[in-house]
């Protein structure tokens, strides 16, 4: 791989990840730190686009984020990762990792991304659509990978793991700069970052993403969007069950 650091793919690495990816809790996961050549990585972060650039603003009370996937207005260096991870090496790798046979990502804005967070920013805890909203096949993985260096945990942040009953926050994973996290997208896959960051005015959370697919695992799998959980006390205007969430949770 030219981007991605070899040492991912020796098989002993490849090895412990497969055991960490099963063993894994509350969802399945795997965490790859330093997962680019730092130079790569910096490049990324330095490189990374004006707010303008950003074509899928998200704010509403379940979120407050930019999105983007202008990859043909972005400087080459993204286009080559996202090259890069579309690749028979990468995908082979996916599959002896997880197990999961055959994934592809598609060249739409549902296959990769970017994400810009600033102050303030937050994504309510979710599960992701389950079925490409344009082709007939199932979202598998999703892979994250965090572009802001010196990023510090009193910001927040985090990645969020939650149960499956969405009560408690089972595992935060900092979003530590070149820290790429790849796990399973499945309807009791709960995540998002519930705490409004809090970083200085001028740093942003920066994220590349992806999506995997495959084939349907089932025929009669029917389509969902992205489903952020109601409760009873979400309606009540005073307080959002997320917004209490916020206050309360802390992120190790």
């Amino acid at each position: 791989m030219e981007l991605i650091q070899n040492k991912h793919f020796s098989q002993e690495q490849i090895d412990q990840y497969k055991e960490e990816f099963e063993s894994s809790k509350p969802f399945h996961h795997i965490i790859l730190d330093d997962f680019l050549s730092t130079e790569v990585a910096e490049k990324l972060h330095n490189f990374f686009p004006e707010d303008e650039l950003f074509n899928k603003p998200k704010k509403d009370k379940h979120e407050n984020k930019l999105e983007g996937d202008k990859f043909e207005e972005y400087p080459r260096l993204f286009n080559l990762l996202k090259e890069e991870i579309a690749k028979p090496k990468f995908l082979e790798f996916i599959e002896q990792v997880t197990g999961i046979e055959n994934a592809f990502i598609t060249n739409d804005g549902f296959g990769v991304g970017i994400q810009k967070g600033k102050k303030g920013s937050f994504e309510d805890v979710h599960v992701d659509f389950n079925i490409h909203p344009e082709k007939d096949v199932q979202r598998r993985l999703n892979l994250q990978l965090y572009l802001t260096p010196r990023w510090k945990p009193e910001w927040n942040g985090a990645l969020e793991m939650w149960n499956d009953c969405v009560s408690k926050c089972k595992k935060a994973v900092s979003c530590r700069f070149n820290r790429a996290v790849i796990f399973e997208v499945k309807d009791t896959s709960y995540y998002g970052y519930t705490k409004p960051l809090e970083c200085p005015d001028k740093e942003e959370r920066k994220m590349f993403s992806a999506t995997f697919y495959t084939k349907k695992e089932k025929e009669d799998i029917t389509y969902h969007d992205t489903i952020f959980p109601e409760t009873s006390q979400e309606e009540k205007p005073q307080n959002s069950f997320f917004d209490s969430i916020k206050k309360v949770l802390k992120v190790s």
